[in-house]
């Protein structure tokens, strides 16, 4: 479906999930594979799929695919997608949340 490398990485032991909250994880092991997933021309300004302890480096163009995909694969665990670039643009979300008056 996609003509990007299908590689992992991990660190330590991804079967047993250290007691973190929220992505610390995650945002730990993506930290530390960014160096290599930058050196790959081809992975440059895709997105990644972080799961655990581990960076699943079939990367996809947009992050609506790598959501999806990622939903197919875990459903409801705990994840994170991650562009693969130098520089992460912020971004800002309203929820529209109304303050009572």
């Amino acid at each position: 479906m996609y003509d990007v490398p299908a590689v992992e990485f991990c660190g330590g032991s991804s079967s047993v999930r250290r007691h973190a909250v929220g992505l610390e994880q995650e945002m730990a092991a993506f930290t530390r594979e960014l160096p290599t997933l930058l050196a790959n021309p081809v992975v440059r300004g895709t997105f990644a799929l972080v799961h655990g302890d581990c960076v699943e480096a079939v990367t996809f163009p947009t992050f609506e695919d790598a959501l999806a995909a990622r939903y197919a694969k875990f459903e409801l665990e705990q994840f994170m997608v991650k562009g693969v670039t130098d520089h992460e643009e912020p971004k800002y979300f309203s929820r529209k949340i109304r303050c009572p008056s």
